[in-house]
């Protein structure tokens, strides 16, 4: 697969002054970088040539146009990182990890402490509950220690519980880990992994794509889930009850056409439903770690087609949209916003706005992503 590519000596600030125009997310930004080839040509151009170049909406060009670079920020955002020895990877530097370029939305800047490795593209998720048993927090072990035997990078979410169990059994059988964190890169998060993180910088990295400084809220998560599973050829979920985030990731993976494995558990517990659930939706029943290593790599895979190849082509008209339905569709933006914010923004009513984004979504000029989120979708 073909990277998309840019000039590598772009100043660490440019990109963090970019990443902090409101509304300009991972798609925004790389249709920005393939229209003018760097933050700072985006950032100078005007509002119409932004919208010319790129098909982004008048309003959001106008954004981006306007936008005044709180640059005392981005200089303290560039201090953070360079005390912590911690560095900035856009999809456009060799290094990205390729996996992660395969998925629909891939981060357009990656914080990162630790490296990644050309071996990383051989990768396994590992995710489950936050309150595991033993026999769960041993089966993870156990399946790691013999993955990072096959050669496998481990990567996973930090939390507490099965992920952080993951994370410590690859480090003590010497392997390779990658921690997605969904906070800041400077955030430790759970607190009393600051331990472990400094331990896996030594054969692995920690990685975020959000700045520095970001406390980890709930709405970070589901962010930060799409790129555990895109970052691995195939997704483990060992304890998840009817709740928990790692079915989530499941369905990233799912979404991103990964490989989704289960470890089935007692009748009688309750953290077994997930992965009982996955199992009977088509997830692999896993037993050990061979059973893995032999479905996801024992075959030579063809390159999955990367997104660049469709990204950034222009959308055609819209015929048949009324006038409310083609102002609705124009303040949306290829990342996802929040229902609400289209509410106040567009000062319609919740219900009327509900059926038109069904309607839209029908049409496939609109994705929903959970928690009431849309997105335009790129033609």
């Amino acid at each position: 697969m073909d990277r998309p590519s840019c000039d590598p000596d772009i100043p660490i600030g440019d990109w963090l002054a970019l990443e902090r125009i409101p509304r300009v997310g991972p798609l925004t930004m790389a249709r920005l970088i393939d229209a003018f080839g760097s933050p700072r040509a985006a950032m100078e151009a005007s509002a119409k040539e932004i919208s010319r170049r790129t098909g982004l909406s008048e309003k959001l060009a106008r954004t981006i146009a306007e936008f005044s670079t709180p640059y005392d920020l981005v200089a303290k955002d560039v201090i953070t990182l360079e005390k912590l020895g911690a560095r900035v990877v856009t999809r456009w530097d060799a290094d990205y990890p390729a996996n992660l370029l395969e998925i629909y939305d891939p981060p357009a800047l990656l914080f990162i402490r630790g490296s990644f490795a050309a071996e990383d593209r051989r990768a396994v998720a590992v995710v489950g509950t936050r309150a595991p048993s033993n026999y769960g927090t041993e089966m993870t072990g156990a399946m790691c220690r013999d993955l990072v035997r096959a050669g496998v990078t481990l990567v996973s979410g930090l939390a507490r519980g099965i992920d952080t169990a993951c994370h410590k059994a690859v480090v003590k059988a010497g392997g390779r880990t990658i921690g997605v964190l969904g906070c800041g890169i400077d955030v430790c998060y759970p607190r009393e992994n600051g331990a472990l993180v400094e331990e896996m910088l030594a054969s692995g990295a920690v990685a975020t794509e959000f700045r520095p400084g970001t406390p980890p809220l709930a709405t970070n998560f589901y962010r930060r889930n799409r790129i555990v599973s895109g970052l691995a050829k195939g997704v483990l979920v060992v304890e998840a009850t009817r709740n928990s985030g790692s079915l989530i990731t499941a369905a990233h993976a799912v979404e991103q056409n990964r490989d989704v494995f289960a470890i089935p558990g007692s009748l009688t517990n309750k953290r077994s439903w997930g992965p009982h659930q996955l199992i009977k939706q088509g997830a692999g029943l896993v037993e050990s770690a061979d059973d893995i290593v032999k479905a996801v790599f024992s075959t030579a895979e063809p390159p999955r087609p990367g997104v660049q190849a469709t990204l950034f082509e222009k959308e055609p008209d819209l015929p048949g949209l009324t006038e409310t339905s083609q102002k609705v569709l124009e303040a949306l933006d290829p990342d996802p916003v929040p229902i609400d914010s289209l509410v106040e923004g567009l000062g319609m009513d919740a219900g009327r706005l509900a059926g038109m984004l069904l309607d839209l979504e029908l049409r496939g000029l609109v994705r929903q992503y959970p928690g009431k989120m849309f997105a335009r979708v790129l033609r």
